[in-house]
């Protein structure tokens, strides 16, 4: 075919060779007026491209390197000049130019598909003459055989599709990764997004710089927030704010803040980024000026606090895992859907419909559906209500240590001069009284429904804790109920006995934090025996003799040998957690915990019976991780009411769960997970669950 450009002649031919096999080779020629002294002289060059009739990276890796082979033999004075025309809004988008490569191979296909209906529909006539560039043939296929928009009541992506028209496509770039693409999460890797960095999960990332030997920093498209940012140029003025990524984001000292935008203006477009065809970024303190001078409107910026980082290699070594899909799509079909997300999505549905259009784009809608409402979908809803809803709006944001001011409203000064840690204790006035916290002293994680361990450190949820250290500087505990797959195994000779044999032991090890202790002591031995505190067998943590005591593997052997007790008696632990505590002492560490709400102190009079129910807990294995988790619980429930009445708290929780979301739903209510029939407080107890099946059995995922 042969296209006029303004300024410039060029053609571009495409020979469709004979297919063999299951390859497709494509010969080009392209021919390109370079700008010389005496004016535009043709420069001729060509490539023949090879392409599976499945996978398109083989196209788009040898379009990249034949775009770049012309641009080799240019001096610099040409390449400037070639910049200046790719910038300019009249200049043919390359990207656009590849999707309709891509496209024409699916119509190929398509059209070499064996087919029982001979004659077009009077629909798909109209689709053929309409879409003359052929870019509406990457949704031919869908078209004809099933509706890319679902009528049933029971279509998990209803009504979350943007309506597309000819001009809009997306497809599957393999491994090529440039500014302007978009990374979609993955949903086929091992390990998923629901036990940590929530926010990745089903995220629509946009590339914003790519350098393969240095950076990629891209930013989050679809986490819209109903956060606002004051205006300290424009009287007045809110700006609402998206979350961009975890790179120096919303609760940062210095956050970035990219402005998003497709604005034509001179002005705009000098202080400005270009991203790829009618998306440009600039900065905050450019967006507020641009307002000031009239050249344009706070709505015509879509404002991103953080960003998304990869290191040299980093994100080709995802992909390589499956953790991401590269997408090429057009500028109007993510513009459409921020203009949407800032039109009142509310943030709890964490983007999820924009996730699911790209994914019906590319081809991939039968795998959206099979993953839709999955625990890390919840999980992704639990991280958005917590961090994207603010207060006003009936979330947790400005809870959680969100840089929101009295009125609802941050300014960019107000984000980068207070730490999170100072914002929790401003709202954190009074220590919590009661028994003092000091070394010796029990605690449990939070009772509340929604556990303050559901997004991130979950071990500790429904945890027992014994601190074990508590100084100026840090604050140093044990979790006591979590039992891991290997044990202690001990030969113990006891002396008392006819024969004095030994026997072989095995304590159940126990999971006490993620820090490692060194020395010749690296495991924490734990007893809580009357008869061994009478007879000095190891020593009490700091003045409660009451409590639980610590001693070594051979004042364990010792009493054990002398038939003072059983090894099972004894708990051995590996591993401490660590709380910091800020200059001079400040009600940080442990007593921070607790006086936030994170744990609750368990009275003194409690001690004997919290021990008895962690002597009940085994080794754990796949077979009794049920069994286990429910002695973890029973442990934990034991710290605050009476035996007796052991189970009522669990028992209490297990409602029988809504089945879709009926007459009996509500949305307002935020002991369920918004828009599910599951309650928070039964996702706390499988997030829980899916950590310890990850990180103790090894498995790569968990199932509800």
């Amino acid at each position: 075919s042969h296209q006029e450009q303004p300024h410039i002649n060029s053609f571009i031919t495409i020979a469709m060779l004979e297919p063999m096999k299951s390859f497709l080779s494509f010969g080009l020629a392209l021919a390109l007026a370079v700008p010389t002294v005496d004016g535009f002289a043709p420069v001729t060059y060509s490539s023949t491209l090879d392409l599976t009739a499945h996978n398109n990276a083989g196209l788009l890796s040898s379009l990249r390197a034949f775009s770049r082979s012309g641009r080799d033999d240019m001096d610099e004075d040409d390449e400037d000049d070639e910049d200046i025309l790719l910038k300019s809004e009249e200049a043919e988008d390359w990207r656009s130019f590849r999707a309709k490569l891509v496209m024409s191979e699916n119509s190929q296909k398509a059209a070499a598909a064996p087919s029982s209906n001979t004659s077009l529909s009077s629909v798909e006539e109209q689709t053929v003459e309409e879409d003359a560039d052929g870019i509406g043939a990457l949704f031919a296929d869908e078209a004809a055989t099933e509706p890319f928009f679902s009528s049933t009541e029971t279509d998990p992506i209803k009504d979350t599709m943007t309506p597309l028209d000819p001009s809009q496509w997306a497809y599957e770039s393999g491994t090529v990764i440039e500014k302007g693409s978009v990374i979609l999460g993955g949903v086929e890797q091992d390990f998923g997004f629901g036990l940590r960095q929530q926010y990745f999960h089903k995220a629509a990332i946009l590339i914003l710089e790519h350098e393969e030997s240095t950076f990629t920093q891209a930013i989050i498209l679809n986490r819209p927030s109903d956060i606002l940012l004051g205006d300290d140029v424009n009287e007045g003025v809110k700006w609402k704010v998206w979350f961009g990524g975890d790179v120096q984001g919303l609760d940062t000292v210095s956050p970035s803040i990219f402005c998003l935008h497709s604005l034509k203006e001179k002005r705009a477009v000098e202080a400005s980024v270009r991203v790829m065809k009618d998306i440009q970024w600039t900065s905050f303190d450019s967006a507020k000026k641009l307002v000031k001078a009239g050249v344009a409107k706070p709505t015509d910026f879509w404002v991103f606090v953080g960003y998304a980082g990869w290191a040299p290699m980093q994100l080709m070594g995802e992909l390589d895992r499956r953790s991401w899909y590269m997408v090429a799509a057009d500028s109007q079909t993510l513009l459409k859907e921020l203009a949407r997300q800032g039109a009142g999505c509310d943030p709890r549905d964490a983007g999820l419909e924009t996730w699911n259009l790209l994914m019906g784009m590319i081809g991939r809608r039968e795998t959206a559906e099979e993953n839709a409402g999955t625990f890390d979908d919840l999980m992704l809803k639990e991280w958005a209500f917590k961090h994207l809803l603010s207060k006003e709006g009936g979330g947790l944001f400005a809870e959680a240590g969100g840089p929101m001011s009295p009125e609802g409203v941050a300014s960019s000064q107000e984000l980068q001069k207070t730490s999170p840690i100072d914002r929790l204790l401003q709202r954190v006035s009074v220590v919590a009284k009661g028994e003092d916290i000091t070394e010796g002293s029990l605690l449990r994680a939070s009772s509340s429904d929604r556990s303050p361990f559901l997004l991130d450190d979950q071990v500790f949820h429904k945890s027992v804790v014994l601190v074990i250290m508590d100084d100026d500087s840090v604050s140093v505990g044990v979790i006591l109920n979590r039992p891991v797959s290997k044990g202690m195994g001990l030969k113990i000779t006891i002396s008392d006995e006819p024969t004095g044999m030994s026997r072989y032991v095995e304590i159940p090890l126990r999971f006490g934090g993620s820090y490692s202790v060194k020395g010749n002591e690296p495991l924490l031995w734990l007893h809580c025996d009357p008869l061994l505190k009478e007879a000095k067998i190891g020593s009490p943590f700091g003045a409660r003799s009451d409590g639980i005591w610590k001693c070594t593997a051979s004042d364990m052997t010792e009493a054990v040998g002398k038939g003072m007790c059983s090894p099972e008696d004894f708990m051995v632990v590996s591993g401490v957690s660590v709380w910091t505590k800020g200059e001079g002492g400040v009600a940080r560490g442990i007593q921070g915990e607790v006086a936030s709400g994170r744990f609750e102190v368990i009275p003194s009079s409690k001690t004997e019976g919290v021990w008895a129910f962690l002597l009940k807990q085994q080794k754990l294995t796949s077979e009794n991780l049920d069994h286990t988790l429910e002695a973890a619980e029973q442990t934990w429930a034991v710290g605050a009411i009476s035996r007796s009445s052991v189970n009522k708290e669990s028992n209490d929780n297990q409602l029988p769960p809504i089945s879709g979301l009926g007459d009996n739903y509500d949305e307002e209510d935020n002991s369920f997970v918004f828009k599910s029939g599951v309650k928070v407080s039964d996702l706390s107890d499988d997030a829980l669950r899916s950590w310890l099946t990850v990180f103790f059995l090894g498995n790569p995922s968990y199932e509800n």
